[in-house]
């Protein structure tokens, strides 16, 4: 006999009941702990895509809070800082080869030009008093085009159209959606060093920027472009003959500057 008063088959079913007991107790807990998780992971989702939408979904767009610095405002002010400037033009009067550029400020392939091609040629020809550039801006993608080419030229009246132009390039947005606004146009001046913001936004209305730009355009069409970029080189106060390229690379710019400045210590 048994002292307990249970029969062992009793005893046996007894403990597989507490067994089952405890093993639907663990089960109901690790239910508990996988719902748990879920709504974790799901808050940590949440939470991820309201950062995204409060920082406007993409970290390569123009920093817009005061004082923050905008992508290509430092090398901009750098890359100039100590080069002559006039107006439209960059670089010693006395440059033996003048360039000059067309180009649309919206148009992709000008920022590709200003920002794979121009920097060495700056580094290596016009900081060191062998070239002179001319920036002549043109509007033949739209009205945001225009409406950055006056403040552009504003900017110019200041002596300071070159890194405006190059900060520019470097925070350009989708061709024409209506991004180049004042409040646009006024970060981009207010990243140009030195550079009197206000009196910028004023002057581009000014019959001297009507007069630049129709001048822009009317010497495109002389040269029969039609698309932008677009150069002409040659001796500086000699004939410039337009500038063949195939790329965006510095090689066939320096091949065309070298031949002039070849052909200017001959003459």
């Amino acid at each position: 006999m048994e002292n307990s008063g249970q029969t062992r088959s009793e005893r046996r079913a007894t403990a597989r009941a507490e067994r089952d007991r405890a093993a639907a107790a663990r089960a109901r807990q690790r239910q508990r702990l996988w719902i748990l998780g879920g709504v974790l992971a799901l808050a940590a989702v949440i939470v991820v895509v309201i950062a995204i939408a409060a920082s406007g979904g993409s970290d390569n767009k123009p920093a817009k809070k005061a004082g923050e610095a905008l992508p290509g405002q430092f090398e901009a002010n750098a890359r100039f800082a100590g080069i002559p400037q006039s107006g439209i033009t960059l670089g010693s009067p006395r440059a033996p080869v003048t360039m000059v550029e067309f180009a649309d400020l919206q148009c992709p392939y000008c920022r590709q030009y200003t920002t794979q091609v121009m920097p060495t040629l700056v580094a290596d020809y016009v900081r060191t008093g062998k070239l002179k550039m001319v920036f002549r801006n043109v509007s033949i993608l739209g009205t945001d085009s225009t409406t950055a080419a006056r403040v552009a030229a504003a900017a110019g009246m200041q002596n300071k159209l070159w890194p405006f132009i190059d900060i520019f390039y470097a925070n350009q947005g989708e061709e024409n959606s209506g991004y180049v606004t004042d409040a646009f146009l006024t970060r981009i001046a207010a990243a140009v060093r030195g550079l009197d913001v206000q009196k910028a936004l004023s002057d581009r209305n000014l019959p001297q920027v009507d007069r630049l730009l129709n001048e822009a355009q009317t010497q495109m069409t002389v040269n029969g472009f039609q698309g932008t970029p677009s150069f002409v080189i040659g001796r500086t106060g000699g004939r410039l003959d337009a500038l063949q390229f195939n790329s965006f690379t510095p090689a066939p710019f320096r091949q065309a500057i070298d031949a002039a400045l070849h052909s200017a210590s001959s003459s």
